[in-house]
């Protein structure tokens, strides 16, 4: 029950916000008592907590997934090329899925407004990959300097989130309301094209 209350919560919170959604609409869409949520997460603010801290939880584990580690530091340069392009190659891949629709209305919200609790959540859950590979970027990128590189690394994140946060232009520029097979690896193939260029910079 207590992942049920979540991912309604994560739905209606991500279309209407913290304030627009009300604790017995949640328990009412997975048919519970509203003393469900107050047994699991003390109250509303505890599931509104809970459920930033399950897509940060998820987030982790779709950048942290076998084969997608950073490179260490006897790599090659192509080496930590493929290793930051297959990261952002997975959070594009995520972004093209069904299952980020939700994650992404939450975040956007709280991109744009954050509340001190979900940034202490970011902080400890999310910073300390987005922090290892701005090192990659400014070994990839030696002509950065610090804020630069970590700019370029929200650049590439931004680069894959637009998958999602743009699906209505790309389907009126492809014409298409569902991305198939082949679509989708199109996208991703670009996705890390543009990445490779960004992380060469003004390279040959």
């Amino acid at each position: 029950m207590r992942d049920k209350l979540i991912h309604a919560a994560i739905e209606r919170f991500g279309k209407r916000g913290f304030d627009g959604v009300g604790t017995r609409e949640i328990a009412a869409a997975v048919d519970t008592p509203m003393s469900s949520i107050t047994y699991h997460f003390g109250g509303k603010e505890g599931l509104y907590l809970a459920a930033a801290e399950h897509i940060f939880d998820h987030i982790h584990d779709v950048l942290a997934s076998d084969g997608l580690q950073l490179p260490g530091d006897d790599a090659t340069r192509e080496q930590r090329m493929a290793g930051v392009c297959a990261m952002i190659r997975a959070a594009g891949a995520f972004m093209l899925s069904e299952r980020s629709a939700p994650f992404a209305l939450f975040m956007g919200r709280e991109q744009q407004d954050p509340s001190p609790e979900v940034l202490e959540l970011m902080q400890a859950k999310i910073m300390p990959m987005i922090e290892s590979l701005s090192q990659q970027v400014a070994i990839l990128r030696p002509d950065l300097d610090e804020t630069e590189a970590k700019a370029v690394t929200v650049f590439l994140f931004g680069m894959a989130i637009t998958l999602r946060h743009s699906r209505t232009s790309l389907n009126l520029l492809l014409g298409s309301g569902k991305f198939d097979a082949a679509t989708r690896t199109m996208l991703l193939d670009q996705l890390e094209s543009s990445a490779r260029a960004l992380l060469a910079g003004g390279e040959g």
